[in-house]
């Protein structure tokens, strides 16, 4: 689903866990939170985004890059897929590296399922301007350290686009959880009142649920979202 001249959104519709996924189209072809390969219904995740990203004109091979808000299994699992068939590269916050690590072996021990496999990161991104080159032209996205839900944990912003992507940091109505190792409530409003901060937005894109858009809503839902949790 085409929302702006370059932004794609691929939101998850299944059954069981799983986030929405995101794509860029700008010079590099940018894919934003692959997500899970199967998730515990054993639904396609996978499958389901390529296919959806098919009907839009893209193809895995066509993937430049990507790029994961954080660590958690349902938001980088399929980057295994990309980078063992197509040699994507991805990239994420170096404190996710561990992170990914403590997560699979929390999942593993409280779930008693065999542990995941995690993606193997190929360079770090942090807070600041990201830009990428390609075809003639370069693009900006800058990059928010948000941590809370975990502790590498980075939303993204293009400007041009007028779109925010916030992970698992703020939802339509809620936020993400912070009981997860390494997670923290306090860095978490500290997050949240910085995203809210960021003027001149028309898209929400969240980890999960559904997208919000219009300036309106979007202050309206980190105004909730300040005086429920904060």
């Amino acid at each position: 689903m085409q929302i702006t001249e370059k932004i794609f959104c691929y939101p998850w519709r299944g059954m069981g866990n799983n986030c929405n996924a995101y794509l860029y189209a700008g010079g590099k072809t940018v894919l934003i939170d692959p997500g899970h390969i199967y998730n515990e219904y054993q639904e396609g995740c996978l499958d389901s985004l390529l296919e959806n990203m098919e009907n839009d004109g893209f193809t895995p091979e066509m993937i430049d890059l990507i790029l994961c808000t954080h660590g958690h299994h349902d938001h980088c699992e399929a980057a295994i897929y990309f980078r063992e068939n197509y040699q994507t590269r991805l990239a994420m916050h170096q404190a996710e590296e561990a992170h990914m690590e403590t997560m699979a072996n929390y999942v593993e021990q409280m779930f008693r399922i065999p542990k995941p496999k995690s993606p193997v990161i190929d360079f770090y991104i942090k807070e600041g301007e990201l830009e990428l080159e390609g075809e003639g032209k370069k693009d900006k996205i800058i990059l928010y350290h948000t941590p809370g839900h975990s502790p590498g944990s980075l939303s993204l912003h293009f400007p041009e686009e007028k779109c925010l992507i916030t992970g698992d940091v703020v939802f339509y109505g809620s936020i993400g959880r912070t009981d997860f190792p390494d997670g923290s409530l306090p860095l978490m409003g500290d997050s949240v009142r910085r995203l809210s901060r960021i003027e001149d937005l028309e898209w929400l894109l969240p980890g999960h649920m559904q997208i919000l858009s219009g300036d309106g809503p979007i202050q309206r839902n980190f105004a909730m979202i300040k005086s429920m949790f904060f």
